[in-house]
C-alpha cells in the first residue's frame, strides 16, 4: 500500500526497476547447457496448466470482449447505414489491437503471477542468477510459447465465430455477409500482427516480469503477485503500441 504523502510517481520506478533484471535473464537462459538439461516432464506440467487448463479463460473472455465489440460497431454502423461492414471492422479490431491488449494480456498476468510465486518461493534453490535463469526461467518460458500459439488461434476462432452469431442477432449483417466482409479485409500483415503480439510479445513479457517479480522479493513474506502483474500489464501495453506503430504508422510491414 502507498504510504500517506508519497509521491504517486515514485511507485512507476518500483515498476520499471525488474527490466534490467529481466533482460540478463533472458540473455543466460539460451545457455546450450541449458537446452541439455530440460525437464520435460516439468514441461508437460506446464504445458498442461498453461494450455488445457486455461483454455475457459481464454474462450470466455473472447465471447464477452466480441460481444462488446460487436455491439458498439452494430450500433454505430446502423446509424450510417453501413451494417454490411461490421465484419470488417470488428475482425479488424479483435485482430489489431482488441484480442490483444485483453485475452492475452489476461492470460500473461495469470502467468507471471504463477511465476512470480514460484520463483519468490525457489530462491533458495540456486547458487547463481545464472542457474536460475537456466534451469527455472527456460522450461516454463518455453511451455509459455508452445501454448501461446493454439490459445491465440482458439481466441481468435472463437471472437470470430461470436461476432458473426452475435452481430446478426442483434441486427447486423448476415452470417455471410459478415464472414465475406472480414475476408476481404484480413490481410497478412494483419495475421502477423496478431500473432506476433500474442505468440512472442506478450508470453516473454509476462514469463520474465513473473521471474523478475520474484527474484526482486526480499522477504519471505513479501506479495510478488501484484507487482508482477501490475509489470505485466503495462508493459504489454507499451509493446503492443509499439509493434502497432511499427506495422501500421511507419508503412513497413512486419514479415
Amino acid at each position: 500500500m502507498q504510504s500517506v504523502g508519497r509521491f504517486p510517481g515514485v511507485d512507476i520506478l518500483t515498476w520499471l526497476a525488474p527490466v534490467g533484471t529481466s533482460v540478463r535473464l533472458f540473455i543466460s537462459a539460451f545457455a546450450p547447457e541449458a537446452f541439455s538439461r530440460l525437464s520435460w516432464r516439468e514441461m508437460r506440467t506446464y504445458c498442461m496448466w498453461l494450455g488445457p487448463r486455461s483454455f475457459h479463460l481464454v474462450a470466455v473472455a473472447a465471447v464477452f470482449v466480441s460481444m462488446a465489440l460487436t455491439t458498439q460497431c452494430v450500433i454505430e454502423l446502423k446509424r450510417y447505414q453501413a451494417e454490411d461492414l461490421s465484419g470488417a471492422a470488428i475482425t479488424i479490431g479483435l485482430l489489431r489491437e482488441l484480442g490483444a491488449i485483453t485475452i492475452s494480456v489476461a492470460w500473461c498476468a495469470m502467468v507471471s503471477a504463477l511465476i512470480a510465486e514460484e520463483a519468490k518461493a525457489s530462491r533458495g534453490r540456486w547458487a547463481s542468477q545464472r542457474d536460475f535463469a537456466r534451469y527455472f526461467v527456460l522450461p516454463r518460458y518455453l511451455s509459455a510459447l508452445m501454448m501461446s500459439l493454439p490459445l491465440s488461434a482458439y481466441g481468435l476462432l472463437i471472437g470470430f465465430i461470436t461476432a458473426a452469431l452475435f452481430g446478426q442477432a442483434i441486427g447486423g449483417s448476415p452470417i455471410t455477409d459478415f464472414t465475406e466482409s472480414a475476408r476481404q479485409a484480413i490481410h497478412d500483415k494483419d495475421l502477423v500482427v496478431y500473432f506476433t503480439k500474442l505468440f512472442l510479445v506478450n508470453p516473454t513479457i509476462g514469463v520474465f516480469a513473473g521471474c523478475a517479480a520474484g527474484l526482486a522479493a526480499r522477504h519471505s513474506d513479501t506479495p510478488v503477485a501484484p507487482q508482477a502483474m501490475t509489470a505485466t500489464f503495462i508493459s504489454c501495453l507499451a509493446m503492443n503500441l509499439a509493434v502497432t506503430a511499427m506495422a501500421y504508422l511507419s508503412g513497413e510491414a512486419i514479415y
